[in-house]
């Protein structure tokens, strides 16, 4: 009887032992597997409100002008995208009106989308600097400029370590290149970079206003130094643009 009882007791060991061996190594596994996860879930909603984006823009009515190429513009430093020529066949295209829930929604949680060819970049920026925010997309920083006014638009963004994830590659922006902006009225505000510099966390000086000028200013981490810095890259409105007119 003791035998049996002392079998019985050294199984149910063993199997609790097999047990907690499996969780652990379930929970390792989870573990690893969650920064990925977490990763694929922002980039997720990154992609959706991108898809969001273009499902708006592509609802907006536009003044086509077939001159310049389906491109009206200003000599302010704007381009208008025009939406509703058919360049091919030279006919209007009937645009379907926009979901009123879509436009809501863009209209209170989007602000426009940032577009960097040089770094093969297209990002929303969203309304809010929230943590959350930051880790989907890149943020206007309230309180500053908006986009083609006089003062300072300040765009924040983490430096993620993935390649190409939103401002990992922004270190490769020099003097001379262009930075464009879009609302969601479909104009386009074109900067051209003037400036690229690391800082102190400390120094907020980068976020001020220079006088009369329209200015553009991106914000993220760079780690090559520790503590770590920020990375600023800066640009200036470009007033008599005439890029993409006929």
């Amino acid at each position: 009887m003791a035998n049996s009882l002392m079998d019985s007791h050294i199984k149910e060991c063993a199997f609790v032992r097999r047990i907690t061996a499996f969780s652990l190594i379930m929970l390792g596994l989870c573990l690893l597997a969650y920064p990925t996860a977490r990763r694929m879930y922002f980039d997720y909603r990154q992609r959706q409100l991108l898809a969001l984006w273009d499902e708006f823009q592509a609802t907006q009515p536009q003044v086509p002008t077939a001159s310049q190429g389906g491109i009206s513009g200003k000599n302010d430093g704007t381009r208008t995208l025009s939406r509703s020529l058919d360049m091919e066949t030279g006919k209007v295209v009937s645009s379907d009106s926009p979901d009123p829930e879509l436009s809501k929604h863009i209209l209170e949680n989007i602000q426009g989308v940032l577009t960097i060819e040089k770094i093969n970049l297209k990002i929303p920026v969203l309304k809010e600097d929230s943590e959350e925010n930051l880790n989907i997309s890149v943020a206007h920083i309230e309180g500053t400029s908006g986009p083609g006014e006089v003062g300072n638009y300040v765009i924040a963004g983490h430096r993620m370590r993935a390649y190409g994830r939103h401002f990992n590659r922004l270190h490769e922006l020099a003097e001379g290149d262009e930075i464009e902006f879009t609302d969601p009225e479909g104009v386009i505000y074109v900067y051209r970079v003037f400036e690229v510099l690391i800082v102190k966390p400390g120094d907020t000086w980068v976020l001020q206003p220079s006088g009369e000028d329209k200015l553009i200013t991106l914000v993220t981490c760079d780690y090559s130094q520790e503590p770590s810095v920020r990375l600023i890259v800066r640009g200036k409105l470009v007033e008599d643009d005439s890029h993409g007119l006929q």
